[in-house]
């Protein structure tokens, strides 16, 4: 994966964070913008995965990591 992959990973998901955070109500708890930031990455990179050949993250990378409860 070469860093502009990265980078428009990166905005994909910063674009689909900003989106969903219209949508939650005020005020935001930063629970909820914690999971609505794990929602949309986890999308974006999902999506990615399947277009680069199939499967999930999981499948290609490794399981992911709950960060919120790890926190």
């Amino acid at each position: 994966m070469s860093t502009k992959e990265y980078e428009d990973l990166s905005i994909k998901a910063k674009s689909r964070f900003s989106i969903s955070l219209r949508s939650l109500s005020q005020p935001m708890s930063l629970g909820e913008i914690a999971r609505t930031w794990d929602v949309c990455a986890r999308t974006v990179i999902s999506e990615y995965a399947q277009q680069s050949g199939g499967g999930s993250f999981s499948s290609k990378y490794g399981t992911w990591e709950n960060c919120l409860s790890a926190a």
